[in-house]
């Protein structure tokens, strides 16, 4: 003979929730976590067949840094040479470096060639310390960064 158990789903949850709230040092039922987010402004301009993207704000792993790796992906399909221009980037993080990695390799993927200028010191400290800093040109100023696409020649 074969058992069946039967649930009755309003009373396992109610006794589960009073359960969790009568319990010593237990974790809030509702914890919220907030997460302060930073928009980043980009805007675009164009030198014939070089594309300059100036980038200012934070740039993190969430919207922020797919929008600027979907515009670079763009860009780089469209255009010989792309220059991104990071003076204005006050915070990046892991998922920051990432984009600017996958920014990298899309370009790669394309014979578009991705020149970095006017880095900020804390973003090339953490560009040379995961190592990307040696898969694309870095330059200290925008005029340096035509020259190297040959834009100002």
């Amino acid at each position: 003979m074969r058992e069946v158990m039967k649930l009755k789903r309003t009373a396992a949850i109610l006794k589960l929730q009073n359960e969790i709230g009568s319990r010593k040092n237990a974790v809030p039922v509702s914890t919220r976590i907030r997460r302060k987010c930073v928009n980043l402004a980009i805007t675009t301009r164009t030198l014939g067949d070089v594309a300059v993207v100036h980038c200012g704000g934070s740039l993190v792993f969430q919207k922020e840094a797919a929008a600027l790796c979907d515009l670079v992906s763009d860009l780089v399909r469209r255009y010989r040479s792309v220059v991104l221009d990071l003076d204005e980037v006050s915070a990046i993080d892991g998922g920051g470096i990432g984009t600017l990695a996958e920014c990298i390799r899309n370009a790669g993927e394309t014979g578009a060639r991705l020149v970095l200028c006017r880095v900020p010191k804390k973003v090339r400290s953490l560009l040379d310390l995961t190592k990307v800093s040696s898969l694309v040109d870095i330059v200290s100023t925008e005029r340096d960064a035509l020259i190297r696409t040959g834009a100002a020649a």
